[in-house]
């Protein structure tokens, strides 16, 4: 059939209604990423469905799980995905998001492999919540046992056999807070230490990127240098240096100075 040229409207025909049902750009734009929230969801829900069933869990039980978690107002956190490409940034330059793997381990001891990835920085309330819809949907009835297996940008902090909502909750601010430093304090409070862990305020001193750059930057704040040119002949002044390093190796006797998972120095008063 021959195609037909196009042809005017005519007057009264009505104005031609678009995808979004209004000519107004804000609305357009609103619309717009509703429809781009809704496309992520779904795909998450598809993903974290057939993680569940790989898992050992009837399809529609995992149905039943996803639905209810949405009707609490909180999604899975299941995470399948490729590492994302903060992952391939600079340790000192990300952005964590600390979350750890809740495994179920009534189903564990049955051979079967069963958990969920939970957001750590949430109150320990929403922790505890994504632990007991874990459990509810276990493929092992009446299952009641959980712990952390592994943890993901957590900055290197090893958190496994914790079963603690409150102490995941304040660990996981803390490192979304602080970042490699916080995980550094936690290693030498102890992840069990809910008192201890909450003076890292009071005793962190900074982050450098060598023990030199540490003393470096002490001597710079007490004027060492300045003092040196007041008591040291001019004549002599470029042959008298003060020793960072030995400074920094000495100091490190006497301060908690750690090494990061940032590869940074993080100093702590002892």
């Amino acid at each position: 059939m021959e195609k037909q040229p196009h042809q005017r409207k005519e007057a009264g025909q009505g104005p031609e209604v678009n995808s979004y049902g209004t000519d107004d750009p804000e609305v357009q734009a609103r619309i717009e990423q509703a429809r781009a929230d809704a496309s992520r969801e779904r795909k998450r829900d598809r993903a974290t469905l057939e993680h569940l069933v790989e898992s050992g869990m009837n399809p529609d039980d995992a149905e039943a799980v996803i639905e209810y978690a949405h009707s609490i107002g909180r999604p899975l956190s299941v995470e399948f995905a490729e590492p994302k490409a903060a992952d391939a940034m600079p340790e000192r330059e990300r952005r964590y998001r600390p979350q750890v793997y809740a495994v179920d381990v009534d189903s564990r001891e049955r051979g079967i492999q069963y958990g969920l990835w939970i957001e750590a920085e949430q109150d320990a309330e929403g922790i505890a919540a994504d632990v007991v819809a874990m459990l509810a949907s276990s493929p092992t009835v009446d299952a009641s046992r959980w712990e952390v297996s592994a943890t993901q940008s957590f900055a290197g902090l090893d958190l496994d056999g914790l079963n603690d909502p409150k102490l995941i909750a304040q660990l996981g601010r803390g490192v979304r807070e602080h970042g490699a430093a916080y995980a550094a304090w936690a290693g030498i409070a102890g992840i069990r230490d809910a008192e201890e862990l909450a003076k890292f305020n009071d005793f962190f001193v900074g982050s450098y990127d060598s023990p030199e750059a540490w003393a470096r930057e002490v001597g710079s704040d007490l004027e060492w240098e300045s003092h040196l040119d007041e008591v040291v002949q001019p004549d002599l002044r470029s042959y008298v240096a003060i020793d960072y390093a030995k400074f920094a190796h000495e100091a490190m006797q006497q301060w908690d100075a750690v090494q990061g998972h940032d590869g940074r120095l993080h100093v702590f008063l002892r």
